[in-house]
């Protein structure tokens, strides 16, 4: 799924030392019909004013009670001048096994990965492009996907 560029505040926040340490933080809502394999969210990274050594953490916003017991990721990172590209694979875990989901929240629940790690050198711009590897072709249950990456 093609869409417009995050969050404009984000180009601005990127790349540049928050006091939490947070660099950038951003959602993007999925399709009410559900997340299907070939729907690809992307997050642009601006020009990098500084460099980063960071982690990158997925997060996950689902309905109260997920349709599926855990979800399979693929996370790129893309980054341009000098090109730098990773690919991980990520096994969420969103509910035990009788379907208790693993976080709470009230008319939603909130998921956040396990951290990877992310270094952008100064100058450089890219992408994080994320997608589902599950067996389904349409995940439901799923309402918007974020990226959060924070200094080391």
């Amino acid at each position: 799924m093609k869409r417009p560029a995050c969050c404009l505040s984000a180009a601005t926040l990127l790349l540049a030392a928050c006091t939490d340490g947070t660099v950038l933080h951003c959602y993007k809502p999925l399709s009410a019909d559900g997340w299907r394999q070939r729907d690809t969210v992307c997050f642009h990274l601006p020009k990098a004013e500084k460099a980063v050594d960071g982690v990158l953490i997925i997060g996950l916003r689902t309905i109260a009670t997920p349709p599926m017991q855990r979800i399979v990721l693929a996370v790129e990172q893309r980054l341009d001048t000098p090109m730098a590209y990773r690919c991980d694979t990520l096994s969420y875990p969103l509910t035990d096994t009788e379907g208790n989901a693993l976080t709470r929240g009230v008319n939603c629940l909130q998921y956040e990965t396990q951290q990877l790690p992310v270094r952008i050198k100064q100058g450089q711009c890219g992408t994080i492009r994320i997608h589902h590897l599950m067996a389904r072709e349409t995940m439901t249950g799923i309402t918007e996907i974020g990226i959060r990456i924070d200094e080391r």
